[in-house]
């Protein structure tokens, strides 16, 4: 099989060594091509231009963004169920698209997991998500998020661009500070539009969930919504209380993987193939832990059977 090992040595954990122990072990097995990526978006070329060159597979070795980035290169004509697959070693802080794929945090052993599961073609069509703001739209595969996750993100790369460590520690402690000294968490500017077309007033902001767990806080998954999966439409979860108890139980449930359906201070919206969500204010949007821009609406649609990808599920 042809294949293009698409790296990101400026990843979290990814480094030199790395990826030449990746490559050394793919190329015992496939016809292997690595291209490094020297700036954001550049996955996002490389990945159209490794359809158009034929490739059968592309692996991201890197974060999720380095992830999203192949994903919106094999769709950037539009869904592509018959195009490369796409599989992914985790390189990155959260890696969570490779590890609800059911693979390793461990690069290596992700590469061994990889390989049997090509050999046992395990390999799966996922819907996926698609954002769309004034300016700009952009595929996810897992998450999407306006507000404060996006904002709490943000903060992340411009301590990851000022050559700080990112880790989950100062996740939760950004996380905190976003919450307490810079959210406004009286006034709740954000309305949802179902699919249905009910209107749903007085959120603090918004995750969109195309597959869950929604994220990881270490080894324990985050999973308000467990039932969001690639093979349904999208899940929504907008908090409409930010008070000190109402952010404990819902944290609590999230933790426990109890579903925020019918939980009191959520609006929680399940299988919607479309959904519009209005702020008040502009409010930074993020796709797959990566920011995007700030805007003051998207719109959130889900397109079945768009990607093949490989998972050893």
């Amino acid at each position: 099989m042809r294949a293009l090992l698409v790296a990101n040595t400026f990843a979290t954990t990814t480094d030199d060594a790395i990826q030449t122990q990746v490559m050394n072990e793919l190329s015992k097995h496939l016809d292997i091509t690595v291209v490094n990526t020297k700036a954001r978006n550049d996955a996002i070329e490389i990945a159209r231009s490794a359809q158009q060159q034929g490739f059968e597979l592309v692996i991201g070795l890197g974060g999720d963004g380095t992830v999203n980035e192949i994903a919106n290169g094999l769709l950037l004509d539009g869904p592509n169920p018959d195009g490369p697959l796409l599989a992914a070693i985790p390189g990155g802080n959260g890696n969570v698209f490779a590890r609800n794929m059911g693979l390793s945090e461990n690069p290596l052993e992700a590469t061994a997991q990889i390989l049997t599961t090509l050999n046992s073609r395990n390999f799966k069509n996922i819907g996926v998500g698609k954002i769309a703001t004034n300016n700009i739209s952009r595929w996810f595969l897992f998450n999407a998020g306006i507000g404060l996750d996006a904002a709490v993100i943000a903060e992340m790369e411009a301590r990851r661009a000022g050559g700080k460590m990112v880790s989950d520690a100062a996740y939760a402690g950004l996380a905190l500070r976003e919450l307490f000294a810079r959210t406004d968490r009286k006034n709740a500017g954000l309305s949802l539009v179902s699919d249905s077309g009910e209107v749903h007033r007085n959120a603090h902001f918004a995750l969109i969930v195309n597959l869950a767990p929604w994220a990881y806080l270490g080894s324990k998954p985050l999973n308000p919504l467990p039932m969001a999966s690639h093979d349904t439409a999208l899940d929504v979860y907008a908090p409409t209380s930010l008070k000190v108890r109402a952010i404990l139980r819902l944290v609590r449930r999230a933790i426990a993987g109890k579903s925020a359906e019918n939980e009191r201070n959520v609006i929680a919206l399940t299988n919607q193939k479309q959904v519009h969500i209005q702020s008040d204010r502009p409010l930074w949007i993020q796709v797959d832990g990566d920011v995007l821009t700030q805007s003051t609406e998207l719109t959130a649609t889900h397109v079945p059977n768009a990607l093949r990808v490989l998972a050893n599920l």
